[in-house]
């Protein structure tokens, strides 16, 4: 339903007059089921009983606690008025209070006037309010009075002002003071004594002191320090409100009823003493520097705050971790007009708290508002700690470790690699990563068997990677079955034996203990085989007693503790007409096979020249002026392709076959046509990124091409990455990389946007533009080819609107 007026009006009504112009009131809500709605307020009414029609209306907005109070001002002064109060709702007016009458108070002016030290000869006199002078009539001749004027209202007297005269003696200009001493120096007031200059022949109501200050000279302006009134017979005042360290002079005036006197004689220069600065620098601010630093600012004192030699004017800066109060240090600046300074050697990724002063040869001045700031996220700076290794399985080792020491995290730690590589065959390390940082374990796959590993743990933050723990734990995969022995030849065949000579698994997969030697005529029976075991640095065997010119099939296996492992097989014919093999023929490489970092290799046997072919060596020549590497000298007799791994992407080779039989290598097959393997992304960012401000809105940003080898491909531009950041900018914010530890690259997080500068190698600069002021970005780049983007560099901060 809408809401109606008010029925009642408010309680409790009061009202007293504070002065002659104004009515104060005092009141209660009506009762809260009189008021139909809701209550908009009140308004407080008064009208002269002589003139109802001129109603003087005040509105005052609802309190809906106790007692309620309010005024109308700029009313007639001693006038009766009536008065009331009333309240209202949207729809309008209630009824008003019972009206009272009131009557605004009355101004006057007293005067009073006596001879002088007589209080029994006293006369007084009450003016109204608009009488401004007074003619005083019935003195005695040639007679001392002196006369006081004061406001009153019926509240009681206001300010007295008196003034000594001569009756009969008209008054006169007083005269200057004379012979100004000063003495007292602080720094901060000085006394002066003087001689007082005639007086007119009536008191002296006032003394005026003046000075030069700082600059001092004849033309230099005077201007008013200090002013004593009601003390007709000074003779020595203290001046307040100096400046320490400051220059004056001062001069003197006195004044009567008739007016000011002439000027003094300037007093002789002093100077006030030093006293310690009274302020602190203003506008400190703080910003991070980098890792280990921060910049502070500030506005350097003005000279008039000094209080003291300017040579020894300085800044002292303390400042404190957040998180370790309240061991301070400080930092001394020399300088009076610094307005910066770099506090180094700070904690990676901590947040301090610091405060400025200035000090001068007394002493300090106040300390600053306590400013925040937090120092760069950084890689850690040690490694994982309790790394340890556990062989699980021949292929498999299990990787535990503890996080880094907290003081040494310097940032978010976002994961773990685990470097890792066989001992004495690897050259390069393989990695291993472990996202987030409460997994501390990690199972190594796919490993060698039986091979000494050397493993080594990192820890990462999203600037980079952190010291690899040292030295590194040496591990050994299990052992297991091995292998087949290899490159396995007969070099002397005759009708009725054969001399078989072997060498030992690629694979060994443990400690070899022994070999064994089966053989049996291809025409047998398949189980019908002779077997001899012969010792494990045996690498040749004789068989006798076999068929002339036959076909038998030979089998040589190894043996570990694990048991005997795959054999290798290979069939010899026992005759003595033989001969070295042709070479291999129609080599190919499909491109459907080539990869970025590999390619299949196909080949066709030639003649084997009545012995078989017992290997194959595959020979490959990075283009355009590699030399002829050895892939493999033990690819299986019985293969006509071979898959070639290691490869450089983007890189164009030749490969070349040949053949091994029991009499020796045939000559080496013509060379493939050049193939060239796939692009891959770029392996590392552009390097020594450097970003600087150029503009208020713009930054430059500069940087190395990644090396030739690292592309992969074409390199077809860059992208340069970069989000605002929000920390270190306020007291306390925590960092957006707290909340959100995914963030390995910014270009993940949803507050980065990135620029594609398409180019070639050449370009190596590139501005930014469109950039907030005043604020911190991070920058990060990446290389790109056609296949996709090379990991990112390492995040670079840069201050907006510094240009």
């Amino acid at each position: 339903m809408m809401g109606a007026v008010p029925t009642a009006p408010p309680q409790n009504v009061q009202v007293e007059a504070l002065n002659s112009t104004t009515i104060q009131f005092f009141w209660s809500p009506p009762p809260q089921q009189f008021i139909n709605g809701i209550n908009q307020g009140y308004k407080l009414l008064a009208w002269p009983v002589d003139a109802p029609e001129t109603v003087t209306v005040v509105t005052i907005a609802p309190d809906f606690h106790g007692v309620h109070s309010g005024c109308i001002t700029n009313l007639k002064k001693y006038t009766t008025y009536y008065t009331s109060v009333l309240c209202f709702t949207t729809p309008g007016d209630g009824p008003r209070s019972a009206p009272q009458l009131l009557r605004t108070l009355e101004d006057s002016y007293q005067l009073s006037w006596e001879v002088y030290g007589r209080n029994e000869s006293r006369l007084t006199r009450t003016l109204t309010n608009t009488t401004l002078e007074y003619k005083i009539t019935g003195l005695s001749s040639l007679t001392t009075y002196t006369i006081e004027v004061a406001a009153v209202t019926a509240k009681g007297s206001g300010w007295v002002t008196s003034s000594t005269i001569s009756s009969g003696v008209p008054p006169e200009l007083p005269g200057a003071p004379s012979n100004l001493v000063i003495s007292n120096i602080s720094p901060r007031s000085a006394t002066l004594q003087f001689r007082p200059g005639y007086d007119g022949k009536t008191s002296i109501s006032k003394w005026i002191v003046e000075g030069q200050v700082g600059v001092l000279g004849d033309e230099e302006e005077w201007v008013s320090l200090h002013e004593v009134d009601n003390e007709p017979d000074a003779q020595m005042l203290e001046v307040p409100n100096l400046t320490p360290y400051t220059h004056y002079r001062f001069r003197m005036r006195q004044v009567n009823v008739v007016g000011a006197s002439p000027l003094s004689q300037p007093s002789r220069v002093i100077q006030t003493l030093q006293a310690p600065p009274d302020a602190a620098p203003g506008s400190v601010s703080v910003r991070t520097a980098s890792e280990s630093s921060l910049r502070m600012r500030w506005v350097p004192l003005p000279d008039t705050q000094y209080n003291g030699n300017p040579e020894s004017v300085g800044y002292r800066i303390k400042f404190w971790r957040v998180d370790l109060q309240p061991a301070a240090l400080l930092k001394v600046i020399n300088d009076r007009l610094e307005r910066e300074c770099t506090i180094e050697d700070l904690e990676e990724w901590t947040e301090y708290e610091l405060q400025i002063q200035a000090f001068n040869a007394i002493g300090a001045g106040p300390w600053s508002e306590v400013v925040r700031g937090r120092t760069r996220e950084s890689v850690p700076s040690a490694p994982p700690e309790n790394v340890s290794a556990e062989a699980v399985s021949s292929t498999q080792i299990l990787m535990t470790w503890s996080a880094v020491p907290e003081s040494e995290q310097n940032g978010l730690i976002l994961g773990y690699k685990i470097l890792y590589k066989a001992k004495d065959l690897d050259s390069e390390p393989k990695s291993q990563i472990v996202r987030g940082n409460h997994t501390q374990s990690c199972l190594l796959s796919g490993l060698r068997k039986f091979v000494l590993y050397e493993i080594r743990v990192l820890a990462f933050t999203r600037i980079g990677d952190g010291v690899p723990s040292s030295p590194a734990v040496i591990e050994r995969t299990k052992d297991d079955a091995p292998g087949p022995p290899v490159r396995l030849v007969f070099p002397e065949v005759r009708l009725t034996s054969v001399r078989i000579v072997w060498q030992p698994p690629e694979e060994p997969n443990g400690i070899i203990l022994g070999y064994q030697i089966a053989y049996r005529l291809a025409s047998s029976s398949p189980n019908k085989f002779t077997t001899v075991e012969v010792g494990s640095t045996v690498r040749q065997f004789t068989a006798t007693d076999l068929t002339p010119e036959s076909a038998y099939i030979f089998r040589t296996s190894a043996k570990t503790r694990q048991g005997w492992g795959e054999p290798l097989e290979a069939t010899v014919i026992t005759t003595e007409k033989r001969e070295r093999p042709a070479p291999p023929r129609q080599l190919t490489t499909p491109q459907s096979d080539v990869s970025s970092r590999s390619l299949q290799l196909h080949w066709v046997p030639g003649s084997d020249g009545s012995s078989p072919i017992r290997y194959f060596t595959v020979q490959v020549r990075e283009l355009p002026n590699g030399d002829w590497q050895t892939y493999s000298s033990s690819v299986s007799h019985e293969a006509t392709s071979c898959i070639i791994e290691s490869l450089n992407p983007f890189t164009s080779y030749k490969l070349r076959v040949k053949a091994t039989n029991d009499i020796g290598d045939s000559d080496f097959s013509a060379e493939t046509e050049a193939v060239t393997t796939l692009q891959d992304v770029p392996d590392e960012p552009p390097g020594s990124v450097l970003v600087t401000p150029h503009t208020t809105s713009s930054v430059l940003v500069q940087w190395q091409p990644p090396k030739a080898e690292s592309l992969n491909g074409l390199l077809l531009g860059y992208r340069i990455y970069y989000r605002e950041l929000d920390y270190d900018t306020g007291p306390a914010t925590e960092s957006k990389a707290v909340k959100n530890p995914s963030a390995l690259r910014a270009e993940l997080t949803p507050q980065s946007s990135f620029k594609t500068v398409n180019s070639s190698s050449a370009l190596t600069t590139y501005e930014l533009t469109q950039l907030k002021k005043y604020k911190r970005y991070e920058v990060l780049m990446t290389a790109y080819n056609v296949i996709g983007e090379s990991p990112t560099s390492t995040p670079v901060e840069v201050f907006v609107g510094e240009a």
